[in-house]
């Protein structure tokens, strides 16, 4: 398990690294490869310093896995592990194909990608006022800056799955020593092959990387528990709190509980409430000295270190306020549900069901996301006998979870990917249950196929929606398959052979897609609002175009359809008529093609 822990924090480290590099120095490449040498040469170390020890192989136990080459669980395999670890193998390599491929996916176009590249393209870390998202810790963000530093934008989406091992392999090692090889074997299958990381292992985002970090805090602070209250496992829980965070703000509830966590453990446990604060105090400093340099940074940039999660604080001038306020402020997620699904008041109580029986990727009505409808069973199986403690604070761990994402934030499934490692723990004591029942063995059987031809079925129709063969197999150039899959693509491609290298272009209604963009782009909120606030301080077309101007726009890319729709929502008919001047005497239509249109702004 201590090998898990380094490697985490190496990684960790190493985004800590190229993060001050890139804020005090610039970014250049012969730095960017030492530093990831640096960090490849310490995950070798730590991963080959047990096999070479000669003390580590005489005092080998069962709990110290990947210790010994000879009795290490991974050699003393029968026919059933045999079988899960060619059906994990298979899993694994058939996700590759998808991630081998150019990426396509929204955020990593949008945010993950794009920021890193503007990073490299500019020589440095800088403030981008435009990008609220961009004042967001990027912990993982920037380990992809390190391929596209050399030109590589695929092995991002690599580094992605690796974190989804990493998390599988994080849950076999907690599981072994508890329930034996065989069912940890099955929790790391269960866990990679959810639909859910699945879907999210095939692309360059950071939510596998912040769920790798809260699975090891979640871990640390079960077994610091169970192993006496050791501090090493209070430690090895905080940084990797601290390193969750730092990664992405979903995890901020994994703080709030965990933090709880170490107080009601060690106060029930010893009756020294005195101390449980020091340990909770230490829990606390040792994640804020992890998160410190995103929060310096933020105080710096924009005068609020926890921007854009709390946008009612103020901020410096030149940031979009609108983009402010991700967590504070607007209308509470429930009851957007109502006012946008018509939901009532018990389909918003079976949420906690349907969430694993009406998913749908990209459909925020249904979550966003796909799980898996047969978990509920294996679920309601752990209680079939006297549940250990450790489920019984898994589900605890679950439901609080569940219940601060549930009315905080809006409900997409990725947002409850913390709490997915802690039900895959508790669905592998149900199926363990299951088999050891006689009267629901078969049962058993019979939903634990349903449940991986489930995630199977669900891995081909990624097949279909993506296509990658062709790409793969040389029948299909990048530039075709990009066309292929991104609607905006061929406007973007002729932006960038065609537009001169100064414009700066101004995206409305496209969905801020920048990565493929050679020319400089901006864009406002996603709303409009500063598109409103434009027209509506605008008196002529003149006084418009300064506006634009002022932002040393010189060329606009819309989507049509969206555009058109946005005039007719939030402008009465003298305004119109102005946006209608506007485009007929100050802009030159350039392209339109495929619902997208760009027009360069005439010079005066």
């Amino acid at each position: 398990m201590d090998i898990i822990y380094k490697i985490s924090f190496i990684l960790g480290s190493l985004s800590v690294l190229i993060f001050l590099l890139g804020s005090f120095k610039t970014f250049s490449i012969p730095y960017i490869i030492f530093l990831t040498i640096l960090g490849l040469v310490a995950i070798f170390y730590v991963t080959l310093s047990p096999f070479l020890s000669r003390k580590s192989s005489q005092k080998c136990t069962k709990t110290e896995t990947f210790k010994s080459t000879s009795s290490t669980p991974l050699h003393n395999t029968n026919w059933q592990c045999l079988g899960l670890y060619l059906i994990l193998l298979t899993f694994i390599f058939a996700i590759l194909p998808l991630v081998l491929t150019p990426p396509t996916s929204r955020d990593e176009l949008i945010h993950h990608l794009a920021i890193p590249k503007l990073y490299l393209e500019k020589g440095k870390i800088f403030e981008i006022p435009f990008m609220s998202f961009s004042y967001f810790p990027m912990n993982i963000d920037l380990l992809y800056l390190i391929p596209l530093s050399l030109g590589n934008d695929i092995m991002p989406k690599i580094i992605h799955l690796i974190f989804a091992v990493l998390t599988g392999a994080a849950l076999y090692l907690y599981l072994f020593p508890l329930a034996g090889k065989k069912y940890a074997l099955l929790g790391f299958l269960l866990y990679f092959s959810t639909p859910l990381v699945v879907n999210l292992a095939r692309s360059a985002y950071t939510d596998l990387g912040m769920n790798f970090y809260s699975t090891l805090a979640l871990i640390g602070v079960l077994k610091w528990r169970q192993e006496g209250f050791k501090k090493k496992w209070l430690f090895y829980s905080a940084i990797s709190t601290g390193f969750a965070l730092s990664s992405k703000p979903s995890a901020i509830p994994v703080l709030i509980l965990f933090f709880f966590a170490v107080l009601y453990f060690y106060s029930k446990d010893t009756k020294k409430e005195v101390e449980a604060l020091k340990h909770g105090a230490i829990f606390l400093l040792i994640i804020f000295l992890i998160i410190s340099p995103w929060l310096i940074r933020n105080y710096l940039w924009a005068g609020n270190p926890l921007y854009p999660l709390y946008g009612w604080y103020k901020v410096h001038e030149g940031i979009e306020s609108s983009n402010t306020g991700y967590i504070s402020g607007g209308i509470y997620p429930l009851q957007k549900r109502h006012l946008l699904y018509n939901e009532g008041a018990i389909s918003i109580l079976l949420i906690p069901l349907r969430i694993f029986i009406e998913g749908e990727d990209d459909s925020p009505q249904h979550f966003d996301g796909v799980l898996n409808p047969f978990f509920l069973l294996f679920l309601i199986f752990a209680f079939l006998k006297k549940p250990k403690i450790e489920v019984k604070y898994l589900a605890i761990f679950s439901i609080l979870f569940f219940c601060v994402t549930f009315f905080i934030v809006h409900l997409a499934v990725r947002y409850l990917l913390p709490i997915i490692p802690a039900l895959i723990i508790i669905m592998i004591w149900g199926i363990k249950n299951g088999f050891e029942t006689r009267q629901f063995k078969t049962i058993t059987i019979i939903f634990s196929i349903l449940l991986f031809t489930f995630n199977i079925v669900y891995t081909i129709g990624l097949y279909q929606k993506d296509n990658p063969l062709p790409y793969l197999l040389g029948k299909e150039t990048r530039k075709e398959y990009l066309l292929r899959l991104l609607p905006d693509y061929p406007a973007i491609n002729f932006a960038n052979n065609s537009l001169p290298a100064v414009a700066k272009v101004m995206l409305i209604f496209t969905g801020d897609r920048g990565y493929y963009w050679k020319r400089e782009y901006y864009f406002g909120s996603r709303d409009g609002a500063s598109l409103v606030r434009f027209v509506e301080e605008s008196r002529s077309e003149k006084e418009l175009l300064q506006r634009v101007k002022a932002l040393g726009i010189t060329h606009l890319f819309i989507k049509n359809s969206l555009f058109l729709r946005f005039l007719q929502d939030n402008f009465k008919t003298e305004k119109l008529r102005l946006i209608n001047s506007f485009f007929r005497t100050k802009l030159s239509l350039l392209y339109n093609d495929n619902n997208y249109s760009i027009f360069r702004i005439k010079n005066p």
